[in-house]
C-alpha cells in the first residue's frame, strides 16, 4: 500500500478497447491505496490530439493506454516515458448484431462481403478501429455500394447503443472484440472476429506520462495492470 503522500487522484487517458478490464483494475487499485483513479476513455485520434496538439495541456495526465502505432508516436513526441512502456494485450476486430438478430455467416471474406451488402445499416465508430473498417470494406470492393448505409459514430459506445436500439434486425456493427463484449448490456451480441483474410489485430500498450506529478503512484498502477493478475483480468474481458 502506498504512503499517505501518494493519495492524489491519478489521471488515466485510455483507448476504449480495454475499458472493462481497466475500469475494474483501476477501481481495485484505488480502493486498496486510498487513491482516486480517474479514467477517461477516448478514441485514438482524440488521444493523439490531446497529447500532441500545439499547446496541449497534458501535464495533468499520469498514465496513457493506446494502440501500439499511436504509442510509437507518443514516445517519439516525448509524451510518455519509453522506459515504462508495457503491452497489455491485443484485440481483434469483430462483428456485432442486435441481440436476438440472426447471426450472419462471416466465416470467409466472401461471406462477410455478402453480409455487408445485405445489411440494412452498417455501424461503426470514427476511431482507429473504424478507420480500419473503412479500409476493409474498400478492400472488398463494395465501398461505393454500401456508403449510403454506413453510420459512423464518435465512439464505440454510441455506435453500439445505436445498433442495440434499432427497431429492425438488419443492422451490422463492427468494433473491437473486447469493446463489443463489454457493451452487451446495450443490446448487442458479438458474432465473431473478422475472417483471417481481412482481419485486424490491434495491440494496446500502457506507459507513464512524461509530465506526471504522481510518478510513484502511476508506476504502481502500471505495475498492477501489467502483473500476472492484471493481465489475466484483461484476458477475461477479451484483451488477449
Amino acid at each position: 500500500k502506498l504512503g499517505e503522500e501518494n493519495m492524489a487522484a491519478i489521471q488515466v487517458l485510455s483507448a476504449g478497447a480495454v475499458r472493462v478490464g481497466l475500469t475494474d483494475l483501476a477501481a481495485e487499485f484505488g480502493n486498496k491505496n486510498n487513491s482516486e483513479v480517474d479514467v477517461t476513455f477516448s478514441t485514438g485520434p482524440e488521444i493523439r490530439e490531446r497529447l500532441t496538439a500545439d499547446g496541449a495541456g497534458n501535464d495533468d495526465l499520469d498514465l496513457v493506454v493506446a494502440p501500439k502505432a499511436l504509442m510509437d508516436d507518443l514516445v517519439a513526441a516525448g509524451c510518455v516515458d519509453a522506459s515504462t512502456r508495457s503491452t497489455l494485450g491485443w484485440v481483434k476486430a469483430a462483428v456485432a448484431v442486435k441481440t436476438g438478430a440472426p447471426m450472419p455467416d462471416i466465416s470467409s471474406a466472401d461471406s462477410l462481403r455478402a453480409a455487408i451488402l445485405g445489411a440494412e445499416v452498417i455501424v461503426y465508430n470514427k476511431a482507429s478501429s473504424g478507420q480500419y473498417i473503412d479500409q476493409m470494406i474498400a478492400g472488398l470492393g463494395i465501398a461505393d455500394d454500401v456508403e449510403a448505409k454506413v453510420q459512423r459514430f464518435p465512439d464505440a459506445c454510441i455506435a453500439m447503443t445505436f445498433l442495440g436500439k434499432m427497431e429492425s434486425n438488419g443492422g451490422l456493427g463492427f468494433g473491437q472484440s473486447s469493446a463489443i463484449r463489454g457493451y452487451a448490456p446495450l443490446g448487442v451480441t458479438q458474432v465473431g472476429p473478422l475472417p483471417d483474410a481481412v482481419g485486424n489485430v490491434t495491440t494496446y500498450d500502457a506507459a507513464v506520462a512524461t509530465a506526471t506529478a504522481n510518478r510513484e503512484t502511476a508506476d504502481a498502477l502500471l505495475g498492477l495492470l501489467t502483473s500476472e493478475y492484471g493481465l489475466a483480468a484483461f484476458t477475461a474481458t477479451g484483451v488477449e
